[in-house]
């Protein structure tokens, strides 16, 4: 009889035989624990093995800067959010958007962990600070105080991931809604404007703002209170000059859409909220249904009941929005700050295709959330399943009740496995 093998060292396991356990950790720090048991493992679990290895689940952004994943375990990050001269941060994909004191702006990735981290994670937005926005609007002067800095802005997107391209564009809602502004995150260049004043204004409707932006297919898309939808066209350079460019309206307001609605039998008053999403080479709008009593105090008896979805159809020009029933295999997660689409076959730990995951709305100042009383952080978010209309808890009642004690609002964030 042939003396027995002796089994192979556990650092000789191959690459194919890793990958396959790679793909039952959909954490990434599972998957970067597992990575760093020896070299070789290191390199036969490298994500450019792998390419077919679906994207980590999702992490909760506090609005300390404080980062936890779905059980709400905290992580380490290597480069942390909080630092001197920041005065707030908006979640921007597996970035954040950081607002200095000083009125700038910077990208920040907490995950960098090269030798320099301390720099090489943040990439000055040099174009973007509040005196530069301030003058292509024509309003310089008008955000004052610290407490203004952390208020001016209340969405941020790029165009694509910072690393992926040579020069990708950053947008931020700015003004309370009035403007969007545009700009590279790394060459010279201009800020280009979208201004809400400069669209038809409709008799008898507040101003227009805007209420949500998604770049898609090399064109930035600003959603209004009213449900209209303009496009502006970025071109091979970027951006336009001079800095107020022109946009052209793809769907037209509808005056008969309102941020509030009351029961005239009831007096019950309906909230709607509206995002935009990308998704699987659409641009979705979703209306959030919420209601809320006629005397409420910030948001605390806010109750989210539904949701509706309108995919955008555009040609010559006109479009409209057309509703749809069904996400199909895609999942939305969504958030005031960062939204996103994903695959729901690719993902693990039980994530639902056809389904929306919601946050409670962010409104108020973080500093009373962090130094005072606020309302239930997550007493408003859920998984909406398009199919049949329910609500679920969005996590398990342990994990909701351990991130309920932080008291602070949520927003996603979306780490890259690379």
């Amino acid at each position: 009889m042939a003396a027995a093998q002796p089994p192979l060292p556990w650092g000789d396991l191959p690459a194919d035989l890793l990958g396959l356990v790679l793909l039952r950790l959909p954490s990434l720090p599972d998957r970067v624990r597992l990575r760093a048991v020896c070299r070789s493992w290191r390199a036969g679990a490298a994500r450019g093995r792998h390419p077919r290895l679906p994207p980590p689940l999702p992490w909760l952004a506090l609005r300390d800067g404080g980062l936890v994943d779905l059980d709400g375990e905290p992580i380490r990050c290597p480069t942390p959010i909080p630092r001197h001269g920041v005065v707030g941060h908006l979640a921007v994909d597996n970035l954040a958007f950081l607002i200095h004191r000083d009125g700038g702006c910077s990208l920040l990735n907490p995950l960098s962990s090269s030798a320099s981290a301390a720099t090489a994670a943040i990439t000055p937005l040099p174009w973007l600070n509040l005196a530069a926005v301030d003058g292509a609007i024509g309003q310089p002067g008008v955000f004052i105080g610290i407490g203004a800095y952390v208020n001016v802005y209340s969405k941020s997107v790029l165009s694509s991931p910072l690393d992926s391209s040579p020069d990708p564009l950053v947008a931020v809602v700015t003004s309370g809604g009035r403007h969007v502004a545009v700009a590279p995150c790394k060459r010279r260049g201009v800020v280009t404007i979208v201004s809400g004043l400069m669209a038809p204004q409709i008799p008898g409707l507040n101003p227009t703002r805007f209420s949500d932006i998604a770049f898609l297919g090399g064109n930035l898309y600003t959603l209004t209170n009213a449900e209209g939808l303009l496009v502006l066209d970025l071109g091979s350079n970027g951006v336009d000059d001079p800095p107020n460019a022109s946009h052209r309206r793809c769907i037209a307001d509808d005056p008969n859409q309102h941020e509030y609605y009351i029961d005239g039998s009831t007096k019950n008053k309906s909230l709607v909220l509206r995002y935009l999403v990308g998704s699987n080479g659409r641009l979705l709008m979703v209306r959030r249904w919420m209601n809320c009593r006629q005397q409420y105090y910030a948001g605390d008896m806010d109750k989210t009941r539904g949701f509706e979805v309108f995919a955008a159809v555009i040609s010559d020009g006109h479009g409209q929005w057309v509703k749809v029933d069904s996400l199909g295999d895609q999942a939305i997660f969504l958030s005031s700050e960062c939204s996103k689409s994903v695959t729901a076959s690719q993902c693990a730990d039980g994530i639902q295709q056809d389904c929306i995951y919601f946050m409670h709305r962010i409104y108020d100042n973080p500093t009373k959330e962090c130094h005072g009383p606020c309302v239930d952080p997550l007493g408003d978010s859920g998984v909406y399943n398009m199919r049949d209309g329910t609500i679920n808890l969005l996590r398990p009642r342990a994990v909701m009740s351990e991130l309920r004690w932080k008291r602070q609002y949520l927003t996603w964030f979306f780490p890259s496995d690379e």
